[in-house]
Parts: C-alpha cells; sequence; structure tokens
C-alpha cells in the first residue's frame, strides 16, 4: 500500500534508529520509470513484499525495506527487473550500515544516486557514490 511520503519520512528514521540501536540492516530503494500512463507503484504493487512501506515522492517510488541487507535489496530489484522488463526502470540502493544519517539524508543519497542510474541504460542500479 502507498503510503504519505511524511508518514514514510517517520518511519525511515524510526527504522533508523532501531537499525542502530539492535544492530540490523535498512534498506532504501528508489525506483523512477520512464514517462508512462501506469505508476511505477501499480506495475510493482504484486511484486513488493507485504512488509515492505511504500511512498511517492516526484513521482518515484520509494520502498522502504525493513531488515534487508544490500544482497536481499538486490535480489528484489532483480526481481522487478524481470517482471518489468518491457518498461525502463532506473533504481537506487540505500543500505544501513553501508550508508548513515537521517531519513532525509537517506533520501538525499537516494536521490543522487538516481540521477547517476539514469544517466546510464535502463535497468541501471546504483548503490554506491
Amino acid at each position: 500500500m502507498l503510503g504519505t511520503y511524511g508518514l514514510f519520512q517517520d518511519v525511515l528514521d524510526y527504522e533508523l534508529v532501531c537499525a542502530e540501536r539492535y544492530r540490523r540492516f535498512v534498506s532504501l530503494v528508489m525506483v523512477k520509470g520512464e514517462s508512462s500512463e501506469q505508476p511505477v507503484h501499480k506495475m510493482l504493487a504484486d511484486r513488493i513484499r507485504s512488509s515492505d512501506l511504500l511512498a511517492e515522492k516526484n513521482s518515484h517510488l520509494v520502498i522502504l525495506m525493513s531488515e534487508t541487507d544490500s544482497d536481499g535489496a538486490n535480489i528484489a530489484i532483480s526481481r522487478f527487473r524481470t517482471y518489468c522488463e518491457a518498461r525502463a526502470l532506473w533504481f537506487s540502493l540505500v543500505t544501513f550500515p553501508q550508508d548513515s544519517g537521517t531519513a532525509a539524508d537517506f533520501v538525499r543519497v537516494a536521490e543522487r544516486r538516481l540521477d547517476a542510474a539514469t544517466q546510464e541504460q535502463a535497468g541501471a542500479v546504483v548503490s554506491s557514490d
């Protein structure tokens, strides 16, 4: 289910605090699709785990994956790419503890990485600077 972006930021902040305290992983995936009539969140709705929180920011889909390391997030991204291979999608990935900071920091890094991904061919995933 697609949540409001304000709630999403609050939950992300909470997840990051818990991840640091309890030494857990948290991943944030941002997805950009080519201009189309169907939003990315509707295309991927059946492929996203019910435990993941979704929001939309600047027409990009943002997915919060609790207790998911970068390997697990990359598996999900691979699944999304396979399912939507007929449509151009670009991805960015930010993961705690490799990346750290506040929810706003995480989102800024994800946006910067997504911009870098869009400079590559469709299907690109940028997970580091």
